[in-house]
C-alpha cells in the first residue's frame, strides 16, 4: 500500500506541475499577446504621427506651387491684356479683309 500511495503522490505531483507549466504557458500567451498589442499601438501611432507631418508637407509644398502657378497665370493673361489693348484696332481694314474673303 505503501508502494501505491508513493505512486500516487509522484502521479499527483506530476499533475501538479503539468498545472503549473500550464499556467506559466497560458500566461506567457497572454504575455506575448499584449506585448504585440502594446507594439502595434505603438508603430502605427508612429506611422500616422509620420503620415501626418509628410501629408501637411505635401500639401504645404503643393498650395504653394498652386499659389506661384496662379499668379504666374494671372500675370501672363494681364500682360496678354495689356499687348491687345496697346495694339491699335483698325476697323476699316479688318471690315475690307471681311468682306473680301467671304463676299470674293
Amino acid at each position: 500500500m505503501a508502494e501505491n500511495t508513493s505512486e500516487i503522490d509522484a502521479i499527483n505531483h506530476l499533475l501538479e506541475v503539468e498545472k503549473n507549466a500550464s499556467a506559466l504557458i497560458n500566461d506567457a500567451a497572454q504575455e506575448v499577446d499584449r506585448r504585440l498589442s502594446d507594439a502595434r499601438a505603438k508603430y502605427n501611432a508612429e506611422y500616422k504621427s509620420r503620415y501626418d507631418e509628410i501629408a501637411a508637407k505635401l500639401e504645404a509644398e503643393y498650395q504653394e506651387n498652386h499659389q506661384k502657378v496662379a499668379e504666374k497665370y494671372q500675370k501672363e493673361i494681364e500682360d496678354y491684356k495689356e499687348s491687345l489693348a496697346a495694339k491699335p484696332q483698325n476697323s476699316e481694314a479688318f471690315s475690307s479683309l471681311l468682306d473680301k474673303l467671304i463676299f470674293s
